[in-house]
């Protein structure tokens, strides 16, 4: 019901903001009805199939019809790894679930996958789960490219503690919570918390050859991610990777908590264009939302809340068509560098990143508007053209930063860095207006 009343919140600021046309709002897909027929408790009237152990969700595969159930009963599932195929309809999804609301906790070296279409997996928890090898997933969705997920809601899941009990295979075994491949699906109301290894609570870097990603990450809390060293590859949420060039993807990133992640600076990785950012919340978390390799994204309405914690950040910038509008960004303090800046947009290498343009490096920030926001006694506010180098010739154009209020500051420039511009373009290309300023 939230995300239902959130997008009906956000679709009314949009029409009032009169947002560019370069967004492509019209990629995104509505909220799937299902989440609130599940959380009701409203399943299917299919028949009933009762599992106690992984071989017999394994004998099962496949064999569903469209409105069955799929039932786990007891409750410590160890050890247990299955590969599960079902075909449901939108109408009639196979739903997973306990036998008893909160019953079912994935314990030992326990792995699980699910392929098909229109299914529902609600209400399982992965406590202490335990990796001995490099590149495991403890949740994949969608088997390979060949066997993909599509229109599937993952509903309810809780993960604790998972991974290795050996703190020296923390940096060098790969672990994925969950991995993503294919359409049209969400993942909602679950908890991610305690996660130490190399990899990412969601991955989602395969996008899909036959449409768009259209994925929903919907009113989820991710808690309490350690750094652990300097290596780049412990984000939270990846969308996208490079080699995707940029593609759209359609999908929405809504009202979830990041709380306490501090992986590495990038807490959620953008590597794919036509997403929307908002009414989430990031509390305390060292790092920022990157927009890594991505254009026309919509952050609007989410909270960047320091604490008071050194090196946490708000957003870095790449690409072009980008819009910020309602965020607040609040108490983000002692910046070590542009890579935790309240916002920051690094000079580029390509000058049209992806879209048929080019198809390597950074791409140059333009056309870019920064409108509505709250700066709230941050020590940094707005940098443009950060690590201009030989490699990195291309600054900041077309940038536009209206209406914002910053409180707490003395100055009367939403800028406290602009790149040594020798040609002395740069300041024609930075436009502030009916901005306002309060000690």
């Amino acid at each position: 019901m939230r995300a239902v009343l959130c997008l009906c919140l956000w679709s009314a600021c949009v029409m009032a903001a009169e947002l560019p046309k370069t967004l492509r709002l019209d990629l995104q897909r509505p909220i799937d009805p299902r989440i609130a027929k599940i959380e009701s408790a409203e399943f299917g009237g299919g028949d009933v199939h009762v599992v106690r152990a992984a071989v017999e969700v394994r004998a099962l595969s496949g064999k569903l019809k469209p409105g069955d159930q799929l039932v786990l009963a007891g409750t410590a599932w160890k050890d247990a790894r299955f590969t599960f195929e079902g075909r449901g309809t939108m109408e009639a999804p196979i739903v997973i679930r306990p036998e008893k609301p909160g019953s079912v906790s994935f314990t030992g070296e326990s792995a699980v996958t699910f392929h098909g279409e229109h299914l529902i997996v609600h209400d399982l928890a992965f406590v202490g789960v335990t990796v001995s090898r490099n590149n495991e997933v403890l949740f994949r969705v969608g088997n390979g490219e060949a066997k993909p997920a599509n229109h599937c809601i993952f509903n309810r899941l809780r993960f604790e503690s998972c991974g290795s009990t050996n703190p020296a295979n923390w940096a060098k075994l790969h672990l994925w919570l969950m991995s993503m491949r294919g359409r049209g699906n969400t993942v909602s109301n679950s908890i991610f918390r305690g996660f130490k290894h190399i990899g990412q609570m969601i991955g989602a870097a395969e996008l899909p050859k036959d449409g768009l990603q259209q994925l929903h990450v919907l009113n989820n809390r991710f808690i309490d991610r350690p750094k652990i060293d300097d290596q780049n590859g412990y984000e939270i949420l990846q969308i996208g990777w490079s080699g995707e060039k940029a593609a759209a993807s359609g999908t929405l990133i809504a009202g979830n908590v990041f709380e306490n992640c501090d992986g590495e600076n990038e807490i959620v990785s953008l590597k794919a264009s036509d997403v929307v950012v908002r009414e989430n919340q990031f509390l305390g978390c060292q790092g920022v939302l990157s927009l890594r390799s991505a254009n026309r994204v919509l952050v609007q309405g989410n909270v960047f809340d320091g604490q008071g914690q050194e090196n946490v950040g708000g957003i870095t910038l790449e690409g072009s068509d980008h819009v910020l509008i309602g965020n607040t960004f609040r108490r983000l303090v002692k910046q070590g560098n542009y890579y935790f800046w309240t916002i920051a947009m690094a000079a580029g290498s390509a000058e049209n990143y992806g879209d048929n343009g080019d198809v390597a490096g950074y791409g140059r920030p333009k056309n870019i508007l920064i409108t509505q926001n709250r700066f709230e006694h941050c020590d940094s506010r707005i940098a443009a053209g950060a690590y201009l180098r030989k490699e990195f010739p291309l600054l900041p154009k077309n940038i536009r930063v209206e209406q914002n209020a910053f409180i707490g500051t003395k100055t009367t420039t939403a800028f406290d860095f602009t790149a040594d511009d020798p040609s002395g373009e740069l300041p024609k290309e930075l436009h502030e207006s009916a901005n306002t300023f309060e000690p």
